[in-house]
């Protein structure tokens, strides 16, 4: 299995998301005596990280993009993953394709 690569940045503190990868992970079915029958859609609730980088090199931006599109092959591949404040690996894979902005002259987002 392929890890995330290293790159030359962290992701910014600021923006980073986690929590379940569901809106909601209960079925809740009303019956006419007015109780509500409750139970889980899944057995386990996957986990949604997001996050995000400023001052992104070109050499890392091309890194990323060869790591989805050859390595994990836009998330059809799983790679482990480092969480950046707790040092936990986790098995994960990509939920849609890396989205590269420009914000300034200074690098990739």
């Amino acid at each position: 299995m392929s890890a995330y690569p290293n790159l030359s940045v962290k992701p910014d503190a600021e923006g980073f998301e986690e929590g379940p990868a569901l809106d909601d992970p209960t079925y809740r079915s009303p019956k006419e005596s007015g109780r509500v029958k409750t139970y889980p859609k899944v057995t386990w609730v996957p986990i949604r990280f997001a996050f995000r980088y400023t001052q992104l090199s070109n050499a890392d931006k091309v890194l990323l993009w060869d790591f989805e599109r050859t390595t994990v092959r836009y998330g059809a591949d799983t790679f482990t993953w480092t969480h950046p404040q707790t040092g936990t690996s986790y098995t994960v894979r990509f939920m849609r394709p890396i989205d590269f902005k420009r914000e300034d002259d200074q690098g990739l987002t």
